[in-house]
């Protein structure tokens, strides 16, 4: 079996014992390579980076494992290991910036000092703040034009250019006719945006620092082991960084954001919108009254950003790599929007990653919260977390991407776990992991193995945490199950009819319904999409593509309708696709957009010559409207919208992952396959397979446990045992019995296991943190049962247990269990007489913090789970 697991593994400039005792623990894992991460390492691409990672090397050639490298000396990618402030600082960001003067009704002569406007604007709370007053004084003007305001804060697209009175000097003198103008001041900076060591990512020469820094640096070490033990490189959130603040809402006309610049967007612009493009600029900050062209420039805008991200940074990246054997994966920011919006993202998520090998997102810091799906939620700091993009379009998001990039090979990885806290243990990893893959992700970065001391502060939980997590032997157990699951859903086919456009270009210029809404339409319905880009559809060759009648098929997948988020704006790309292949059906949801934007080719058809090419949905009505043309077809006989369906193809094979996704209710229904013949019922976390009984119609009976998952596999069950649910194999017990009072429990620390306290008993099973509120270990409870005649089948079956158990009977191993329901399956282990039943339950590490220093900070609050066993635990016996 192929590896598919790839964890961070912090690297701080620890001693040589530490690092090699940390890969032998991966290794334990069943895990076949590691992604190493400067955290920051103080010697990165120098004599102590290079020593470190001999010895990794050492490690990874024993137990043949593969390395990845992450590609910066610290988070986010594109530092360039400091190229930028220390060799380099001609090559820093470029900015464009406004500032902007208010002028009322008069039509005499004003004057106004320009030279003073090259600079923000600030508070008298900001007097004092630094400054760079030598890089200021660099800026240069690019555009000053008086704009007619209309009402509020909007202005009439009547400009005038007051470039004719500007020729270098302090101020202008001008007069403007009568009325309300504000004068924008619009120039090209280095300074007063983002990070200033930091490369500009829409600019070749700056762009390429990155490979001089990083990427030729590791090269000239490990050149020989480029395509063997080294696997690649990894960029982590590389961002168009014109922003120092941590937000989402970073759309054009943002108060006081000052916008990504090079010489090449001035020329794409300038063979764009004429050689006069800079009279436009000022609707890049300022919203239009007529809607004419203040949308029109800014989808220009954003459009020539974005590819001039995908020319200037992805793809080098990517073709440097090829050329030198390895490959290049990673991920940008995607929160909450950003991912096609400036600041934290890059303009277009298709466009940023397109030159990786993999699609590539990441989940972590409580993005996907199992039970919370639509609620806005609290993130670090201020930042809010909206829920239904991050469960109904991120995954999915990145899923189609790996589906539908022929470069991408059918992979996509993410990065998961990191920052959820100590509290977030096995139980809700094994929830998140079944959480990704049910949309489709199938490779993955776990955050982290922190070789610090314990316990780190830094984005935990960590898995190893130098032997404290008593989790760590059962999050080797979820490693190896998630392996299995990714070597199953790899090197197939995903069945999806329905497309759903991204909605990238559609939040560019104005408002838009954004693509998660849709897609939690269509989840909740259980029916199976992709997300597909514009880019896609206008070169279907790229992506191994073409259009047949009313299908539109796409790197092997075929598609029998396309779902177009509402827009005001959308490009006349779509129209002009829409125009080469009418009998292929796409629906607007939501509404028709206001009107076409022109593309680099300057033309846009009339509203009454595109809308007869379309038509329009509401957004309640999609699922219906996709069962009446017989693209979609009912997946249950009752709905269930917490049932998440993933359809794929292997080998022939038709293959349905299901998760439950209630934190509460059980699903137990009639579903309708979507293959004929015989199929079995698969417990991919047990390894174990039951034949599954079709009905007279062909439907067929299941349960799926709150929380859980399953796979449906077309497959000949001759010779299995028949499914049955667990529900139903309870109800067919013809005794219970009440073993919830008098047992032994004992204790003992992660790192002095399997060595326990001294027993003691407990009447009723009370949480064991009531008494033991700081403790986090291994909890032992030993209790004897005497079965009064023979059983064909047993079941212990025990309430609530946080976070994990393990069952032994009569000194044998039965089963481990991550997630409710613990309820194990005992009878082949029971006997007639006396049984000893021991049950060792480990707990997170979250508790054990009260016994240290707490951190100076907090990025969010949250309770913490009690520990041990609680609540009834009974015996179903036959």
């Amino acid at each position: 079996m192929n590896n598919y697991i790839f964890p961070f593994l912090w690297m701080r400039g620890e001693d040589e014992a530490t690092i090699r005792k940390e890969m032998e623990k991966i290794d334990e894992c069943g895990i076949k390579a590691v992604c190493v991460e400067a955290r920051p390492h103080k010697d990165f691409c120098g004599p102590g980076w290079w020593h470190d990672m001999d010895i990794v090397i050492d490690e990874a050639k024993k137990r043949d494992m593969k390395i990845w490298i992450l590609d910066d000396k610290h988070f986010p990618t594109g530092y360039a290991n400091g190229l930028i402030e220390e060799k380099y600082p001609e090559r820093k960001k470029q900015y464009l910036a406004c500032t902007a003067c208010d002028v009322f009704g008069s039509v005499r002569s004003r004057t106004l000092n320009v030279r003073r406007m090259m600079k923000p604007t600030i508070g008298f709370w900001q007097i004092g703040q630094p400054e760079n007053d030598a890089e200021r004084e660099k800026n240069k003007i690019l555009s000053i034009m008086a704009v007619p305001f209309a009402e509020g804060n909007r202005f009439h697209e009547k400009e005038i250019n007051l470039m004719g009175q500007y020729h270098g000097q302090d101020e202008i003198t001008f007069t403007l006719p009568k009325g309300q103008w504000r004068i924008h001041v619009l120039y090209t900076t280095c300074t007063d945006g983002g990070n200033e060591s930091y490369i500009n990512m829409i600019d070749s020469v700056s762009a390429h620092t990155q490979i001089e820094g990083v990427y030729e640096e590791h090269y000239k070490h490990y050149g020989d082991l480029f395509g063997n033990v080294i696997a690649g490189f990894f960029s982590d959130e590389p961002q168009l960084g014109n922003t120092m603040e941590q937000g989402y809402d970073t759309k054009l006309g943002k108060p006081g954001m000052q916008l990504p610049w090079s010489d090449e967007l001035a020329q794409m612009l300038k063979e764009r919108c004429g050689e006069d493009y800079q009279r436009l600029l000022a609707f890049l900050f300022a919203e239009g009254e007529e809607k004419k062209d203040e949308p029109q420039i800014r989808y220009d805008y954003m459009d020539c950003v974005s590819r001039l991200y995908q020319k200037n940074f992805s793809e080098p990246i990517g073709r440097w790599c090829h050329e030198h054997g390895v490959e290049y994966i990673g991920h940008v920011v995607e929160d909450n929007g950003v991912h096609s919006r400036l600041g934290l993202g890059d303009a277009h998520w298709f466009r940023a990653i397109s030159g990786q090998d993999m699609a590539g997102i990441d989940v972590i810091g409580g993005q996907v919260v199992f039970g919370a799906p639509v609620q806005e939620r609290k993130g670090m700091g201020p930042l809010v977390l909206d829920g239904e993009f991050y469960h109904y379009a991120l995954g999915k998001m990145g899923a189609s991407a790996g589906h539908l990039d022929p470069k991408k090979k059918g992979r996509t990885m993410c990065e998961l776990f990191g920052a959820y806290g100590w509290n977030f243990g096995v139980r809700d990893q094994k929830r998140l992991l079944d959480h990704l893959l049910v949309r489709g992700i199938n490779h993955l970065v776990p955050h982290a193995f922190s070789m610090a001391q314990y316990p780190d502060f830094d984005c935990p939980p960590h898995f190893y945490a130098g032997g404290n997590n008593p989790e760590f032997p059962y999050f080797a157990e979820l490693m190896k199950y998630a392996n299995r699951m990714c070597d199953l859903l790899n090197g197939g086919v995903h069945k999806a009819r329905i497309a759903v456009l991204y909605d990238g270009e559609g939040d560019w210029s104005g408002s838009c319904m954004p693509m998660q809404r849709v897609c939690r339409a269509l989840t909740t319905n259980q029916i199976e999409f992709d997300i597909i880009c514009l880019d896609m559809l206008c070169d279907l060759k790229a992506y191994n593509g073409y259009a047949d009648g009313n299908k539109v098929c796409i790197n092997g997948e075929t598609f029998d309708v396309l779902l177009v988020p509402y827009a005001e704006y959308l490009p006349e790309r779509l129209y002009e696709f829409k125009k080469e292949n009418p009998t292929f059906p796409v629906y607007f949801v939501g509404g028709y957009p206001k009107s076409m934007l022109m593309d680099e080719v300057r033309k846009a058809p009339a509203k009454e010559e595109w809308k007869k090419l379309f038509s329009m949905v509401s957004l309640d009505e999609v699922s219906g409207e996709l069962e009446c043309n017989d693209w979609s077809k009912p997946f249950l006989d009752e709905e269930f919208s917490e049932l998440t369906l993933y359809h794929y193809e292997k080998e022939g094979k038709q293959i349905i992952m299901l998760m439950n996704e209630s934190p509460e209710e059980d699903f137990n229904g009639v579903i309708n396959l979507p293959f004929e013949g015989s199929a079995v019922y698969v417990d991919a976390f047990r390894q174990k397979k039951w034949a599954l009984s079709r009905m007279a119609d062909g439907r067929v009976r299941i349960e799926v446990p709150a929380g859980e998952s399953c796979l449906l596999i077309e497959e000949d069950g001759e010779g299995l045992k028949p499914y049955c649910s667990l529900s139903g194999r309870l109800r067919a017990a013809d005794k219970i019995e009440d073993i919830s009072h008098e047992w032994k429990v004992s204790a003992t620390k992660a790192k002095d296991y399997p060595t326990f306290s001294e027993e003691e008993t407990y009447r009723d099973l009370e949480p064991y943190s009531d008494a033991h509120p700081d403790f986090a270990g291994v909890l032992r409870y030993r209790k004897n049962v005497t079965i009064g005649r023979p059983v064909k089948e047993a079941y212990l079956e025990m309430e609530q247990v946080y976070d994990v158990v393990k069952l032994f009977v009569n000194g044998k191993e039965s089963e481990v269990r991550l997630t409710p329901p613990y309820t194990v399956s005992i009878g082949e282990l029971l006997k007639e007489g006396e049984n000893e039943i021991l049950c060792e339950v480990a707990t997170t590490p979250a508790r054990d913090q009260r016994n240290y220093p707490s951190v100076p900070f907090d990025f969010n609050h949250e309770t913490i789970d009690p520990t041990g066993i609680c609540g009834k635990v009974r015996l179903y016996l036959k």
